[in-house]
């Protein structure tokens, strides 16, 4: 009879902690993560912080932290992590227990693999009683997450016409007079201003002599990514290496000429993001923080085509209005491109084209 009741005792005991602990479990449990920086480059190390605090008088006999990255980030190894990795994404299991008023700090050491925007996205939380009778289940949404920035390549060295592109190095692209250069005098003409003439040189001749001005190249380009990887591509580059080191190429191009001074922009055919809608164009601009806007298009880049390269740069024609350098780069040249890069050329632009189908065994890349 004595036993009937302790195991009825038991019993009530395990229903009502159970009830407790399933209705108080999750109150006042805290949970947060995030990440010391908001960017990196390929290959950086980053710390991503993350907190679990119990502020409350009773415990929590365990816990079960689960969430979900994308494929990219590659974590060290650490106790009380299990992590399963598929091509796309991972996810990560953590068990905890925790005492009353208990905070929990874990510093997860992680080096960035591939470019990307990587969100600190849902986190699934589930815990119960003592005995794993009953439990409960609560998912938080975080906000914030990484930019992970493509390795951009060494440009200083490469076999582009860079010399070409750059104001002040007098190469006869733009052939604009600079009213800051003078490189002489000349013979007066008509229409010429006469806040131009020089004096002594019309006293010394005894004809008008106004100054000569040199001339300047304009010191702006815009580069073009094409992210199919052949001409009948259909939706997503299935051979991503030559675009991958296209953007380094392109993120290379851009850091370089931006620290000559130059403005730079840059489109492409490709989308940022499946939850995203805007266009991947950054315009023409200079500075640090251009770089910024560029790199960080760069990072989002997805290789999913929005519209074919042909399409895309006649809808590109009617949105520079003044004429400027252009660099393409693209693993292919067709007819059909050929007869749109000419119809370009009649608005005044000019084209270079880099082909992207060798890609460098060991390319050189610039430590950022």
């Amino acid at each position: 009879m004595g036993a009937y009741w302790i195991l009825l005792i038991a019993a009530v005991v395990v229903v009502v902690q159970g009830k407790i602990f399933k209705r108080t479990a999750l109150q006042k449990l805290n949970y947060s993560r995030s990440f010391k920086v908001s960017t990196c480059y390929e290959g950086d190390s980053v710390e991503l912080i993350e907190i679990i605090e119990n502020r409350k008088a009773l415990p929590v006999p365990w816990l079960r932290v689960e969430s979900q990255f994308r494929s990219g980030l590659a974590f060290d190894n650490q106790l009380n992590l299990d992590i399963s990795e598929g091509q796309y994404n991972q996810n990560h299991k953590s068990f905890f227990s925790l005492l009353p008023w208990t905070k929990i700090l874990r510093r997860h050491r992680i080096t960035a693999k591939r470019r990307g925007l990587y969100k600190l996205g849902t986190v699934s939380m589930t815990t119960g009683d003592l005995v794993g009778m009953e439990s409960v289940v609560q998912s938080k949404t975080l906000s914030g997450g990484i930019i992970v920035y493509p390795m951009p390549m060494d440009a200083s060295d490469m076999e582009l016409p860079v010399q070409t592109w750059m104001g002040e190095m007098l190469v006869r692209r733009w052939i604009m007079e600079d009213p800051f250069l003078i490189s002489g005098v000349r013979e007066y003409r008509d229409g010429d201003p006469l806040k131009d003439i020089q004096w002594k040189a019309t006293a010394r001749t005894g004809s008008l002599q106004v100054h000569r001005r040199d001339t300047t190249a304009d010191s702006r380009l815009f580069i073009y990514l094409n992210i199919e990887d052949h001409e009948q591509m259909w939706s997503k580059a299935t051979r991503p290496e030559a675009i991958e080191y296209g953007i380094r190429l392109a993120a290379g191009i851009t850091a370089h000429l931006l620290s000559l001074g130059m403005e730079i922009g840059m489109g492409t055919n490709g989308t940022l993001g499946e939850d995203s809608s805007d266009e991947a164009f950054v315009p023409v601009a200079g500075g640090m923080m251009q770089q910024e806007l560029i790199f960080e298009m760069l990072a989002r880049l997805e290789l999913t085509r929005r519209l074919s390269f042909h399409d895309y740069l006649a809808h590109e024609l009617s949105r520079h209005e003044e004429a400027k350098d252009i660099l393409i780069l693209s693993t292919y040249v067709s007819p059909r491109l050929e007869e749109m890069f000419q119809r370009f050329r009649d608005n005044g632009h000019t084209i270079q084209v880099f082909l992207l189908r060798d890609v460098p065994s060991s390319a050189k890349e610039v430590s950022a």
